[in-house]
């Protein structure tokens, strides 16, 4: 069997530093908006 890599520990990112990540999506179907707002509103409620 092949050799592994050891896993790291666990870790939490630090808080928010300030980065910004933006991007633009186009020709969205409504639907594809209602999901990309509800993937956003779970990501930012874990957060």
């Amino acid at each position: 069997m092949a050799d592994r890599r050891p896993i790291s520990a666990p870790f939490v990112a630090l808080g928010p530093s300030g980065v910004a990540v933006r991007t633009r999506l186009k020709d969205l179907t409504p639907e594809d908006e209602k999901v990309l707002r509800l993937v956003g509103a779970h990501l930012g409620s874990l957060a």
